[in-house]
């Protein structure tokens, strides 16, 4: 199968030309402000990875033979809506091979996961590929949320698009691998070998986030109020513009302890830290929040902290790599995310930790009640000795091995492949 490429689907979505940004002029919504207050301007739609990942055939425009049947891949912008609104942008010549049967339309939301519920996403969608009389038979949305299968099918329409889940974040173990971001193999007994004579300079707790975000946020005022950072491996870069929040977290939001967390900041956990600083983008003097830390953290502490991506998502469950790159890397992990997180990895094969720790947080639909309880077994597991730690990370050997083999043989190029051609 080979694909087409050309000046509309070949853009960065960090740094798109100034021709490209001049065709959403009448989208003002692309020019926005990020989670660090930083001014971003990303076109709805830009280069996808997936062609290279499924092995494709790519050819120019130019020496483009339009008898001949295609696909044409676009990467979509996380603001679902908004792209879902104006697919009438995209190239006037593709859109009519779409609809002639002979090429088939790829959004490629590997990158997010969002709900597609309702106005979220299905309802805009669907009016706009009406509008445009394309068939729905040619058209696929390959996302990164877990339940969007299950989602779409519950939808009221008969001839429907064809959405695919996959856990992209899984997948691209494999690139970080390659490119010695995480070990090209991992074992469990090394990594119990490693602790055991490592044991006295291991710490409980692993947590690491890029960027702030109000739970975020809520965690460090906790983990300072309760004096655990001399138990915790931590990077975190600045507290969020400071909202209202619920009178349960009053113990932690208190000017003293916001001030005394302040001074602290920022914790630095290695020199992936120290140099990712600037606008959002990748490379020398950019900001890349999804830049992987030195795997040497995961082998210096028991457990990671998961700080899930969309963690007030009901209808959408996003998984990513802070949720993968320590379960691969041999960790137990306690995940705030959404709702029955954990059941929808058990769905799709992982072992969780429910042996050794309370897990009844997953079904606590209430988020700040969710984002309480994990705090406070994180507090009840920081009163366990070195000892008591290491133990129960030998018990959890055959779990741990176990996800880190899921991980390794998940195959989403076959998967997508026979799917989608």
């Amino acid at each position: 199968m080979i694909t087409l490429i050309d000046n509309f689907n070949q853009v960065s979505m960090h740094d798109p030309s100034r021709d490209i940004v001049d065709l959403y002029k009448h989208i003002p919504e692309i020019t926005e402000k990020d989670n660090r207050n930083q001014i971003i301007c990303r076109p709805l739609f830009s280069h996808s990875s997936l062609p290279n990942v499924l092995g494709l055939e790519e050819v120019a425009y130019n020496n483009f033979d339009f008898s001949t049947e295609f696909s044409y891949f676009v990467h979509v912008h996380h603001n679902q809506p908004l792209w879902a609104k104006n697919i009438d942008v995209i190239p006037t010549k593709v859109l009519d091979e779409v609809r002639k049967g002979n090429c088939k339309l790829i959004f490629d939301n590997t990158l997010e996961g969002k709900s597609i519920e309702g106005d979220e996403f299905l309802n805009p969608f669907y009016e706009s590929i009406d509008k445009l009389k394309l068939p729905t038979k040619n058209i696929y949305f390959i996302t990164n949320n877990l339940i969007a299968e299950k989602t779409h099918q519950e939808y009221h329409r008969e001839d429907k698009i064809n959405v695919i889940s996959v856990m992209w974040n899984v997948f691209d173990v494999q690139r970080l691998k390659h490119q010695g971001n995480l070990p090209k193999k991992v074992s469990v007994d090394m990594e119990y070998k490693y602790k055991l004579v490592n044991t006295l300079k291991t710490k409980p707790f692993l947590k690491i986030n890029r960027t702030n975000r109000d739970e975020r946020d809520i965690f460090m005022l906790f983990l300072n109020f309760e004096k655990l950072f001399d138990k915790c491996l931590v990077s975190f870069p600045e507290l969020h513009k400071w909202p209202d929040y619920s009178s349960e977290f009053y113990k932690y939001t208190q000017q003293e302890n916001i001030n005394d967390l302040k001074s602290k900041l920022p914790f630095d956990i290695d020199n992936t830290d120290k140099t990712n600083h600037g606008p959002a983008g990748i490379g020398k003097g950019f900001f890349d929040a999804d830049l992987p830390f030195n795997p040497i953290h995961y082998r210096n502490s028991f457990i990671s902290i998961v700080m899930g991506a969309f963690p007030f998502d009901t209808n959408g469950h996003h998984l990513h790599s802070s949720t993968f790159n320590p379960m691969y890397c041999g960790h137990p992990i306690i995940q705030f995310a959404s709702y029955k997180s954990l059941e929808i990895m058990k769905q799709y094969g992982f072992k969780t930790f429910d042996k050794w720790w309370d897990e009844s947080y997953d079904d606590e639909k209430d988020d700040w009640k969710r984002l309480q309880m994990v705090m406070d077994l994180v507090l009840k597991l920081s009163d366990y000795d070195d000892y008591s730690l290491l133990q129960m990370y030998k018990e959890m050997k055959e779990t741990l091995q176990h996800n880190i083999d899921i991980i390794e043989n998940y195959d989403v190029k076959t998967n997508l492949y026979d799917r989608i051609f």
